[in-house]
């Protein structure tokens, strides 16, 4: 680990502590950080997550660290509170149905999510681990055709390919012609598209108002590209030594991996009062 992006001493003032799902507070095997409910527990600030995850998959994480603030789902799109939906941005139809159109253009895999029902289209390979994340959580339909999708509200697309050149052409094209819409890249050779009022940063913005809490006193913790844009809307940001060289240079400092428990690890040494 860079020992030059550490805290010289206890970071003071913390109000609020926000952290990413996968990759950051979640381990490799999908376990949560050993440490963190304790590490947390009782404390005078307030925790919370922000996801690209669905609400469906992100709230046992909730309920086991009992959390009561507000929460970050579907990459931004979704601010919820408990299980009411306080803020929400979808993507237009005409936007949809463009998008998938181009999605069959260039062969990609790709997952839409609606409130209620999972869609994929095309063939399911590169997309198949975050499928899974919805077996016997949400109906999932499979193959779907643009007419199914478009039919329903749709907060999220993604699409994946193993050609990271192709995917950013196809990415390029979406930011250029879908005035309502952004594609960015989330994890790997994934790229999420959402409204284009929504993403982390924009969404943590609405969260910290919501909380009347300054962003001077709230730090984040991420491992991805989607994650930048928090990094980017308060005053200190936390990478995880997992992350590409790309993320944790946006970063204020870095901590251990996701699989050595670097939230917990972190919040426990340069957080939390006392012990060091």
């Amino acid at each position: 680990m860079n020992t030059d992006k550490v805290p010289d001493t206890k970071l003071k003032g913390i109000k609020l502590i926000v952290a990413d799902l996968d990759g950051t507070l979640l381990k490799s095997d999908k376990s949560l950080d050993d440490n963190i409910k304790d590490v947390i527990s009782g404390q005078d600030y307030k925790f919370t997550i922000a996801s690209g995850r669905s609400m469906v998959l992100v709230k046992k994480f909730i309920s086991e660290l009992d959390i009561n603030s507000p929460y970050i789902t579907n990459n931004g799109a979704e601010i919820y509170q408990n299980d009411a939906c306080v803020k929400q941005y979808s993507i237009p139809d005409e936007e949809v149905r463009f998008i998938l159109n181009l999605v069959q253009e260039f062969n990609l895999e790709c997952h839409a999510n609606a409130e209620n029902c999972i869609y994929t289209m095309g063939k399911i390979d590169l997309i198949l681990p975050f499928r899974k994340r919805f077996e016997g959580v949400l109906p999932i339909v499979d193959n779907a055709s643009i007419n199914a999708v478009c039919a329903n509200t749709i907060n999220k697309i993604m699409c994946i390919d193993k050609e990271l050149n192709k995917i950013e052409k196809f990415a390029k094209k979406i930011n250029l012609y879908c005035g309502h819409v952004h594609c960015e890249r989330a994890e790997g050779n994934a790229f999420v598209i959402v409204n284009r009022q929504a993403s982390k940063g924009k969404a943590l913005k609405n969260l910290i108002e919501l909380l009347h809490i300054s962003s001077e006193k709230v730090i984040v913790f991420g491992d991805n590209y989607n994650d930048v844009s928090m990094f980017e809307a308060v005053k200190y940001s936390v990478c995880m030594e997992n992350a590409d060289k790309d993320v944790k240079d946006k970063a204020t400092f870095i901590c251990k991996s996701n699989d050595m428990n670097g939230v917990s690890d972190f919040i426990q040494k340069y957080i939390n009062p006392g012990w060091r």
